[in-house]
């Protein structure tokens, strides 16, 4: 991790002038939803009614934007805290949050809740999973397109530490420390369970037969890691291209933000378009929809909370992650 204690032109802070009443947070709705065994369903309804070909119920399916949906939440509103908080200028100042459920494999399944809910060990990725391997764990027959992810959907309830010296910056975005990241993890083809996993697993003989990937497999794709591959290499400003979302500066109430990645747009960071959205607390190259058509079938989506600088503090309520692709 960074230390950054001692480093020149660190923001000056003040008390608050009053003390924020607290407010109960919003609630995030959804829209619709469709599972993976309705989307099955429907194709298997299309094929049987209309005979058509694999290929033109995909591109009827992903014409209507009839995508299978799968969401993972947090809520720290359950806690006894009523809420997480990331500090600046601290050791924990890069909080991972919560994981997806991987894309597209919808029969796959956690084999270690635990080790679910934390980041993925800081180790290289040695070995991608085939494609055809992963379809095993494909609800119905697998989709023919070759970029499965549609459309993300974060809703995060947030807010930074309520107060600061610039008057200035109150109520915007600008040079807030405080903001949310996605990431990506990945299965590892070449990991192999410790001992300590082998005891745990029923069954490893037969998983090995089958190839099933394990939750200890997980490997980061973003964040990076540093030269010695085993660490994470957290970056002490927020990348244009992962940035979800950064919180209104000296905001006493809870803020809900609703962003929407799809994977057709096409907005150039550096053009107007690109720098609105840089005012409005996202990344100016979260627009151009190459995060998404990065994807992979079985890619993991994570969020990481962030916060810069003492004084600075990313107060989390919920984090919501809607993830939609064509199956």
């Amino acid at each position: 991790m960074i230390n950054r204690g001692g480093r020149a032109g660190i923001p000056f802070r003040r008390l608050p002038l009053r003390n924020p009443s607290p407010q109960p947070p919003p609630e995030l709705k959804n829209s619709h939803e469709p599972t993976p065994k309705q989307c099955a369903e429907v194709k298997e309804i299309l094929a049987k009614t209309a005979n058509f070909p694999p290929e033109l119920i995909d591109i009827i399916m992903d014409f209507a934007e009839y995508w299978a949906c799968s969401a993972a939440s947090i809520d720290y509103s359950a806690t006894s805290n009523k809420q997480f908080s990331v500090h600046g200028g601290r050791y924990d100042e890069n909080q991972f949050l919560l994981r997806t459920e991987p894309l597209g494999l919808s029969t796959w399944h956690s084999d270690d809740k635990e080790r679910w809910l934390k980041a993925a060990p800081a180790r290289k990725l040695g070995e991608e999973y085939p494609r055809e391997e992963l379809e095993r764990f494909v609800e119905g027959p697998p989709s023919t397109l070759d970029q499965p992810c549609r459309k993300i959907v974060f809703d995060i309830v947030s807010r930074d530490q309520g107060w600061s010296h610039d008057v200035d910056t109150h109520g915007t975005f600008k040079s807030s420390w405080t903001w949310f990241d996605a990431g990506i993890d990945r299965f590892d083809k070449s990991h192999r369970d410790s001992d300590e996993d082998t005891e745990k697993s029923e069954d490893k003989a037969s998983d090995s037969a089958r190839k099933v990937p394990t939750t200890g497999a997980i490997r980061p794709i973003w964040p990076s890691l540093k030269e010695n591959q085993s660490e994470y290499d957290h970056q002490l400003h927020p990348i244009a291209d992962h940035k979800i979302q950064c919180n209104r500066v000296a905001e006493h109430e809870w803020q809900h933000h609703r962003i929407e990645w799809s994977w057709t747009d096409d907005i150039d960071p550096e053009s107007s378009a690109g720098k609105e959205l840089e005012e409005n607390g996202r990344g100016a190259a979260t627009g151009d929809g190459r995060f998404l058509r990065s994807l992979k079938l079985g890619d993991m989506v994570t969020v990481w909370g962030r916060a810069r600088f003492p004084g600075w503090n990313n107060s989390v309520q919920k984090v919501r992650v809607a993830v939609y692709w064509a199956l």
